[in-house]
C-alpha cells in the first residue's frame, strides 16, 4: 500500500491539508471499515421489471441493465448523470437507476437474491461485501473482459473486495474510514482538545466536563449502528488484535469477561451523559446526524461517524469550525483497531445475462475523466490516484473529508469482515448495545446474552 500512500500524499498537499497526524495516532502503516450514508430522496417506486434484450442487428444489440444505490440527493444527481454520460456513448445499452434510502436496502437485497430478481449492478454496504461473495450472488469480475483495474493500487483492491478469493468480486467506490468530526468552536469553549491522543476512559471524563459547563450539551452524538462500529468492533480489535471471530474455526475470540468490560464502558458512556441519550438518537439512525436538531444547533462536541459523513454534517451547521478529531486508543492495545477501507463497494450480479456490458458500465463508472468529474465525492474521496487527482485539481475535493482521510490514515488497523460482520452477529450486537444503552441490561447480562447467541450462531456456520 505504500505506493498508495505517496499517491495520496501528493493529492494532500494539492489541496493543501494542513498537516494533522502529529498530535495523535500511530506511526504503523494502515491497512484500508464502516458504511455511510445521507438523507435520501427516493427514485419513484416502481416493481422492477427484469433485464430484457431486444436483438436488432448484428453487434447493435438492445439491452437494459438495472443498476440500484443508495445516498442523498447529491449522490442521486451525480450517478443519474454519470448513468446518461454512459448511455450517450452506449447508445445501445440502457441503464435504469433505482435508488433510495439506506434503510432497508440489505433486507430488500436479500430477498432479491432469494427470488433471483436482484439488479444487474448494485451497490454494496462494506461489510455485506464478504457475506454475498460467499452467498455466490457476485459475478468475479476478474473474469470479465470489459473492465479494467489498472488505476487501482493493488494492494488497496486486493484488502478491498477480493474477501480473500484472489479474484475481485467487487470494487470498492472510495477511501474512508472512521471519523470523530469536531465542532471546534464549541468544543474551544468548554476546553476539550480532541487533537491529542487520549484514552478510552478520557471519552467519560471529558462527558462530564461537558455536562458541568451546560447539562443541554453532550460530548458525543452516536447511534447504534455506530456504536457498534466505534465502541465494540474498534475496542475488541484493540484488546486481541484479531477479529472478534476467528473464520477459520467458527470460534470466538472474545471471552465473555471481555464483553463486559467493553459493555461496561458503553454502560458508563450512558450514564455520564458522555452520549447523548440512545432512545432521542435512535430516530436518527442509521447516519441521519445531519437531520438532528441539536447536531444543527451545535449542542454536540462531536460526531461518531465515517469520513463520508463530514460535508453533510458540515453543511447542515455551517456556522462553527470544524476538525477531524483523533480517536481514543487502550494504552496496551495489540492493535490500533481503527481501519481504512472503502464506504461502499459496487458489484455485479451473478445471475445478469449481460456480464460484460455490465462491466463496461463499471468501467466507465471507475475509469472515465468524466464520470471521476461528474462524481466528484459523492461516495467519498475517490478510490484510485487518477480520480483523487481530478476532484483536487477541479477543487470538488472537500477540504475536511481529506482531513477526516488524513486523520483515519494515522491508525493502522484490520478489516473484520466475515462472520464477525455478518448481518447474523451484526443483529446480535446491536441489540446488546441497545438493551445496555438503554438500561435494560447490565453489562454482565448483556456480554452473557452476546456470548451464547453469537456462539448458537456460530454453531450453523
Amino acid at each position: 500500500m505504500k505506493s498508495w500512500k505517496k499517491a495520496w500524499a501528493l493529492i494532500l498537499s494539492m489541496v493543501m491539508v494542513i498537516s494533522l497526524v502529529a498530535g495523535c495516532g500511530s506511526s504503523q502503516s494502515p491497512t484500508p471499515t464502516g458504511p455511510a450514508t445521507e438523507t435520501p430522496t427516493e427514485a419513484p417506486t416502481e416493481t422492477p421489471a427484469p433485464t430484457t434484450t431486444e436483438s436488432t442487428s448484428a453487434g447493435d444489440e438492445k439491452i437494459t441493465l438495472r443498476f440500484s444505490w443508495w445516498g442523498g440527493d447529491a449522490r442521486h444527481e451525480a450517478t443519474l448523470a454519470v448513468i446518461d454520460a454512459f448511455m450517450k456513448k452506449y447508445p445501445n445499452i440502457k441503464i435504469e437507476p433505482e435508488y433510495g434510502a439506506q434503510d432497508g436496502y440489505n433486507d430488500k437485497k436479500t430477498t432479491e437474491f432469494s427470488t433471483k430478481t436482484a439488479p444487474d449492478i448494485f451497490q454494496i454496504e462494506t461489510g455485506a461485501g464478504p457475506e454475498y461473495a460467499k452467498m455466490g450472488v457476485l459475478y468475479n469480475l476478474s473474469a470479465l473482459k470489459s473492465i479494467n483495474f489498472d488505476k487501482f493500487d493493488a494492494n488497496f483492491i486486493k484488502v478491498n473486495g477480493q474477501f480473500g478469493t484472489g479474484n475481485q468480486y467487487a470494487i470498492p467506490t472510495g477511501v474512508a474510514g472512521s471519523a470523530l468530526i469536531v465542532n471546534k468552536t464549541l468544543a474551544d469553549k468548554i476546553g476539550i482538545d480532541l487533537t491529542q491522543q487520549y484514552d478510552w476512559e478520557k471519552l467519560i471524563e471529558w462527558g462530564e466536563q461537558v455536562q458541568a459547563y451546560d447539562p443541554e450539551l453532550y460530548l458525543l452524538s452516536v447511534n447504534t449502528g455506530n456504536g457498534v462500529a466505534f465502541f465494540i468492533r474498534t475496542y475488541t480489535r484493540q484488546l486481541n488484535g484479531v477479529p472478534m471471530i476467528d473464520d477459520a474455526k467458527k470460534t470466538l475470540n472474545m471471552t465473555e469477561e471481555q464483553f463486559t468490560e467493553i459493555f461496561d464502558l458503553i454502560d458508563r458512556l450512558y450514564k455520564s451523559k458522555t452520549c447523548a441519550p440512545a432512545a432521542y438518537k435512535a430516530p436518527y439512525h442509521p447516519n441521519k446526524d445531519q437531520e438532528d436538531p441539536n447536531w444543527i444547533n451545535g449542542k454536540y462536541v462531536a460526531s461518531v461517524g465515517y469520513t463520508s459523513n463530514v460535508q453533510v454534517l458540515m453543511e447542515a451547521n455551517p456556522n462553527v469550525e470544524y476538525i477531524a478529531g483523533c480517536m481514543p486508543l487502550l494504552p496496551d492495545r495489540k492493535s490500533d483497531g481503527w481501519v481504512n477501507n472503502c464506504p461502499q463497494f459496487m458489484g455485479i450480479y451473478a445471475e445478469t445475462k449481460h456480464p460484460e456490458e455490465a462491466a463496461l458500465f463499471l468501467d466507465f463508472f471507475f475509469n472515465t475523466e468524466e464520470a471521476a468529474k461528474l462524481l466528484g465525492t459523492v461516495r467519498s474521496v475517490p478510490p484510485t490516484a487518477f480520480a483523487q487527482k481530478i476532484v483536487a485539481e477541479d477543487g470538488s475535493l472537500h477540504k475536511m473529508t481529506a482531513e477526516a482521510v488524513e486523520r483515519s490514515l494515522s491508525y493502522s488497523g484490520f478489516d473484520d469482515g466475515g462472520l464477525t460482520t455478518s448481518a447474523e452477529a451484526t443483529k446480535i450486537l446491536e441489540e446488546a448495545y441497545e438493551a445496555v444503552s438503554y438500561g435494560s441490561m447490565t453489562p454482565a447480562e448483556a456480554a452473557k446474552d452476546v456470548v451464547e447467541k453469537l456462539n448458537s450462531f456460530l454453531a450453523t456456520q
